[in-house]
């Protein structure tokens, strides 16, 4: 039966397959390729050449074989498959797809607290980024969540009684390279970093007899605690 085994060339990358495969779907324009209804194009090694993404006709190849769409669980190019489904015209291809891309834009978005720490440095050219720079270190999220943290780092919590635990604020962080320790105490917690950036201005000092550049640099961290949900509440009892 070796007259069934088809060797492809798509974008410059070999498979090899059944020609039954390939016909799995008639009506594609695969299955019109392989029926003998369209032409084809040879490579100089005799492989069936196709002008289209190798590593994505991969994921399509598999789904001829088994009529299901299996991808990695961090696959990222959803819509670069479509159009390669679009292009064979393999309708059950392109429904799967679809279906999929419903599913995870309906996916629930994951259950927990978020906190975020932000770090303004100002200070002029001469002082940057040493410790002769003014630092400010402020802590927002919801009340309760920072109420747990350790009073080492937000001081007394009577300034907090006022405030619902569910309502959003900010505060100051006491200490010296607080951004640093508060990070260490908050991944030995079990909180992960979700996002970590740094922006910078700087301008002249109009108050100041001697002409000196200003700079602030500003870090933010992003945290989040993932909660694990409650089986009752997600049983509806």
């Amino acid at each position: 039966m070796a007259q069934d085994i088809v060797r492809l060339n798509v974008g410059g990358i070999l498979f090899t397959t059944t020609k039954a495969t390939l016909c799995r779907f008639p009506d594609s324009m695969l299955g019109a390729m392989f029926n003998g209804s369209m032409p084809t194009t040879k490579d100089e090694n005799g492989c069936y050449f196709i002008d289209r993404d190798g590593a994505m006709f991969g994921h399509v190849l598999n789904f001829l074989r088994s009529s299901q769409l299996a991808l990695p669980r961090d696959f990222q190019y959803l819509d670069q498959l479509a159009v390669e489904a679009d292009f064979y015209q393999i309708d059950p291809l392109l429904q799967s797809i679809a279906k999929l891309k419903h599913k995870q834009m309906h996916k629930p978005s994951p259950s927990g607290r978020l906190l975020e720490v932000i770090e303004v440095r100002t200070g002029s050219t001469a002082t940057m980024p040493t410790n002769n720079s003014r630092v400010k270190t402020i802590v927002s999220g919801r009340c309760d969540v920072i109420r747990s943290l350790p009073s080492t780092f937000i001081g007394p919590v009577d300034k907090l009684k006022h405030i619902n635990d569910t309502d959003f604020t900010e505060i100051g962080l006491n200490g010296s390279n607080v951004r640093l320790i508060l990070a260490e105490y908050l991944l030995r917690e079990g909180w992960q970093v979700i996002n970590t950036d740094l922006s910078s201005s700087s301008g002249y000092d109009s108050k100041s007899m001697i002409s000196s550049l200003i700079i602030e640099q500003s870090y933010r961290d992003r945290w989040f605690l993932p909660v694990k949900p409650d089986n009752n509440t997600m049983n509806g009892t």
